[in-house]
């Protein structure tokens, strides 16, 4: 194997230069775990990054500089403080069977310090990824032994991420701030609300089904398109995407209990009701739908044309359903009192998994919400789903 850095050979030949200053590492959106590295994306780097800690205190960092054909490396740990930022530092390293050295720029991560150098070629760090260990070498001195077990499976994450993020760069507006305005020509509205902070969004699927287009749209921002992922007709859910990062996404729940209270969030009858979205409280009153149907819950909240799509909340915020219909009428000719029904979020959870969507899960009991908390919360999560 030989490590190719920035175009040069790196075997024990002339240092590569250092990078011109030192980063701003951050993580601003994580993407979970794989084989024990974490996948995240950087907005001050513009690209997806894996990173693993180990048990000396070191983190190890890969990444790419806002495409794919540069990207870095970096290793942090806060015992080493003795690093300038800015300041150049010759670095050895063995990984595996090879050996490489190159000049490397000092900075810090908040307590820690570190070591970075950018300009690599995605060569590089593939092939670095499938050595089993790398020994880091500062001043003719080991630093740190790292396993880079899973780091192969880690590298396709990442590369993956990349490609998300390039797709979705591609098909958004130049300025990301000011997504297009759309034309007129609204058919009928429901709810939606976001499941993950790639920009997924989670409704029913008769809200979206006649649709030649689609926008979501949230008070006091313009309206975005967005685009059908996926749809499961059957359970009435459908996936959309907007490409546009989201930085708040509700956990939900895996258990909807009798009794408790539900606060929905909405949508309904925009053109009468205040377009700003409606919030109301109600409580499940059967943990299983009409016809002992076990996909759904019945709530007593009260729902409008309009609801659809969107969540039901439980009193610590977590997403116990997806509002679907309300029961209009009995065959006995009694009016039903706020008799309405939502999916199970278990049910939502399969078909986001099915689709390849990770929503955050969350069953810990926290002290709990007042309305007026729970209604702020979803406001920033939920949006008016418009069918053109």
């Amino acid at each position: 194997m030989v490590l190719v850095v920035s175009g040069c050979i790196g075997l024990m030949g002339q240092p590569v230069l250092a990078s011109p200053a030192p980063p701003q590492l951050t993580v601003d959106r994580t993407f979970g775990k794989v084989a024990g590295w974490s996948i995240g994306y950087s907005e001050s780097l513009g690209g997806c990054l894996a990173a693993a800690s180990y048990g000396d205190g070191t983190t190890l960092w890969f990444g790419f500089n806002g495409n794919r054909n540069s990207s870095y490396l970096a290793f942090t740990n806060a015992k080493w403080q003795s690093l300038e930022s800015g300041g150049q530092y010759d670095l050895r390293m063995i990984a595996g069977r090879q050996k490489w050295h190159g000049t490397f720029t000092g900075f810090e991560r908040g307590d820690a310090h570190g070591l970075y150098q950018s300009g690599l070629k995605e060569r590089f760090v593939a092939d670095l990824s499938e050595a089993g260990t790398i020994k880091v070498i500062f001043q003719g001195r080991q630093i740190a032994e790292l396993s880079l077990v899973g780091s192969t499976e880690a590298f396709e994450a990442v590369i993956g991420c990349q490609k998300d993020v390039t797709a979705a760069a591609a098909k958004s507006e130049p300025n990301l701030d000011k997504p297009r305005k759309l034309d007129p020509g609204v058919t009928s509205t429901g709810t939606g609300f976001y499941v993950s902070e790639r920009g997924h969004l989670l409704t029913n699927n008769h809200v979206v089904e006649a649709c030649t287009e689609i926008s979501v749209q949230q008070p006091g921002h313009t309206a975005m398109r967005a685009r059908l992922v996926a749809r499961d007709a059957a359970n009435d859910l459908a996936v959309l995407t907007t490409d546009f990062p989201q930085k708040v996404v509700p956990p939900l729940s895996i258990r909807a209990r009798l009794g408790e209270s539900v606060f929905i969030y909405g949508y309904p009858q925009s053109s009468v009701l205040a377009s700003t979205g409606n919030f109301t409280i109600g409580s499940v009153t059967a943990t299983a739908g009409s016809g002992d149907d076990t996909r759904k819950i019945q709530i007593s909240a009260p729902v409008q044309q309009g609801n659809s799509g969107g969540p039901a909340l439980d009193q610590f915020g977590n997403v116990i359903g997806i509002v679907q219909s309300k029961q209009v009428a009995f065959a006995s000719g009694d009016v039903p009192q706020n008799v309405n029904f939502a999916i199970k979020s278990t049910i939502a959870l399969n078909f986001l998994e099915a689709n390849g969507i990770e929503a955050p899960i969350n069953v810990r009991m926290v002290d709990p919400l007042d309305g007026a908390a729970i209604a702020e919360k979803a406001r920033e999560f939920t949006v008016q789903v418009a069918c053109h």
